[in-house]
């Protein structure tokens, strides 16, 4: 296979409507990828909280986008976090990456986004066609850092592009990470003027009743307990989960075809000062080693043995 994939049976996203109202809501965990994620990778607390809430924030954006391709939520800056990466692929296939400054003082900015990146920039992108042999189209939006909230950041950023009311809330624990996501779709073009009313008037205690959830709350509860603790006055129609894995796509011959793009002479001589080439990826922690016959195999012309 060309991708590391490790299924966690228990991350999954939930889709939930109101019976009453045009206003639907998606809900989201993520655990065992996060353990995948994390394991070996000596990433600070600091850079998992924002990393962890990035793929859950780009896993409820990924799931309502009908594409085959990717959604790629992607933070940098000067500041003591110099880039985040949070990605899914095909809805449910999930992979980040965190740089940060080694000698930088991580904890004094805690959770704070502005404070991690400094003067930063998050950018949002689609990029569609991703399969083998289509050209894969781009769709970038700049998402603005205005406080230190990622997901204030991010719910401002998705009321805008999609002009709809939204609240989003995300909850970090230390092990998981929780996302809800709740937004106002248009009501149909023949709806009364008393349909509209009650309509906003839903919408308005749907965010008091969110508004009102700890964090730890949302980070504990279950999606059932969640539902029905909030939400039990309304009908609600709730859709089956959707499972959610960490994948890395790095392969051997993604390794290869990284080396063969470097200078062959400064290859050679890293080959002859150590013996074996090691390519291990940044994401998932694979190495990859080329000795003195599968380096000089690289740049063998093609139908062509190496002896």
């Amino acid at each position: 296979m060309s991708t590391r994939m490790m299924i966690m049976s228990e991350d999954a996203l939930y889709r939930f409507s109101f019976a009453a109202a045009p206003i639907r809501g998606q809900w989201v965990r993520l655990e065992g990828t996060l353990d995948a994620l994390f394991a070996g990778r000596g990433y600070p607390a600091p850079v998992q909280s924002v990393l962890a809430e990035m793929l859950a924030a780009v896993s409820l954006a990924a799931d309502g986008i009908k594409f085959r391709g990717a959604v790629a939520l992607q933070a940098r800056g000067p500041g003591p976090v110099t880039t985040i990466l949070a990605e899914c692929r095909e809805q449910h296939l999930l992979r980040g990456l965190g740089r940060w400054q080694s000698d930088a003082d991580l904890d004094a900015a805690g959770g704070d986004v502005m404070r991690l990146l400094g003067e930063g920039q998050m950018t949002l992108s689609l990029v569609s066609g991703t399969e083998a042999g289509a050209d894969p189209t781009t769709y970038q939006g700049i998402v603005s850092l205005t406080n230190g909230s990622l997901a204030e950041n991010l719910e401002a950023y998705f009321e805008n592009s999609e002009q709809l009311p939204t609240r989003l809330l995300l909850a970090w624990d230390g092990a998981r990470v929780t996302g809800l996501l709740l937004q106002r779709l248009p009501a149909a073009p023949n709806a009364t003027e008393m349909a509209l009313e009650q309509h906003g008037a839903l919408w308005q205690e749907a965010l008091v009743l969110a508004d009102s959830l700890r964090a730890e709350e949302l980070a504990r509860w279950s999606v059932e307990d969640l539902l029905r603790r909030l939400f039990h006055e309304h009908a609600l129609m709730v859709q089956p989960p959707r499972a959610l894995s960490f994948s890395c796509t790095c392969s051997r011959e993604r390794s290869a075809t990284m080396l063969q793009a470097l200078p062959k002479q400064e290859i050679l001589e890293l080959l002859e000062e150590r013996g074996t080439i090691e390519v291990t990826c940044e994401i998932c922690g694979a190495r990859y080693d080329y000795d003195a016959f599968d380096t000089h195999a690289l740049y063998a012309p093609p139908g062509t043995g190496v002896h």
